[in-house]
């Protein structure tokens, strides 16, 4: 099971350009793949942290997303995508 945190919701709305829609497919692909993208360091406790990139699509930015394991294995917990915020480059602003 995964979900979208209110605040990676509004972040999706406030970008537009389709990113709402790349979230939640991406939320369909974790709850299958739970370990999909790179584990980050920064965790507490139990938790595991993952951040994955999601190239552009329809005229929107890339993203890069970044979601949390609530709960360690054996059971696993809830995952919920945290951050959504545009890929930046360098010298480059997305305007947001």
């Amino acid at each position: 099971m995964a979900e979208l945190t209110l605040e990676a919701l509004a972040r999706c709305r406030a970008i537009g350009h389709g990113a709402l829609e790349v979230a939640e497919a991406l939320r369909a692909e974790v709850g299958k793949s739970p370990a999909l993208g790179r584990q980050a360091r920064g965790a507490v406790g139990g938790m595991k942290l993952y951040t994955t990139r999601v190239e552009a699509a329809n005229a929107g930015p890339a993203l890069t997303v970044t979601y949390v394991h609530d709960a360690p294995p054996p059971e696993p917990g809830p995952i919920r995508i945290a951050l959504v915020p545009p890929v930046r480059f360098a010298g480059g602003d997305a305007g947001l």
